[in-house]
């Protein structure tokens, strides 16, 4: 199922790009954005580390490439979820009525399907835990606050370096 998420101008793409800032904070994975370009287009907006990946290597298990896949692959929605969640609550002030979130749900059923092999009740166990966690991260007052601030950081600055990024969301951490 195709759903359109397409950014409706640069302030909803700069919380976009904030929210995947902030969901990378959270989850202690903030070493695999090496910078954020406002002035990019959306797919090179934001610039990954390598470690993201792993190359074919015979020496590692086919368990522990299908464990970093899925791990991958719930980091990826993670960042997707809080694209999507910052844009909608932190900048909109709305939330996401029930259809949009099955059309959300449904693409990630067919990409857990296409990367990780993983059966709709796999997908829909990590998108429940995310998406309620995720919920109650931006629905937070502070969590919104530190988001505005970073959106109007990346604003008047344009681009972000990794440390630019950690030291602006570094009050996350404090949460």
């Amino acid at each position: 199922m195709k759903i359109d998420l397409k950014y409706k101008g640069e302030e909803d793409k700069c919380y976009g790009l904030t929210g995947v800032a902030i969901s990378t904070v959270i989850w202690d994975a903030e070493n695999l954005i090496s910078a954020i370009y406002l002035d990019s287009d959306a797919v090179c907006a934001i610039k990954y580390t390598p470690q993201l990946i792993i190359e074919g290597n015979a020496a590692i298990s086919p368990r522990n490439i299908l464990n970093h896949n899925v791990e991958k692959y719930r980091l990826a929605m993670g960042m997707i979820l809080s694209n999507i969640l910052c844009r909608t609550y932190v900048l909109h002030h709305k939330f996401i009525n029930h259809k949009t979130k099955q059309q959300i749900f449904d693409f990630f059923i067919e990409e857990g399907k296409n990367s990780c092999d993983l059966e709709k009740d796999e997908v829909e166990v990590l998108f429940n835990k995310n998406y309620d966690y995720l919920v109650r991260i931006f629905s937070h007052p502070e969590v919104q606050r530190i988001a505005h601030d970073f959106a109007q950081n990346l604003t008047s600055r344009r681009s972000l370096s990794q440390a630019e990024i950690i030291e602006a969301l570094q009050p996350l951490n404090m949460l």
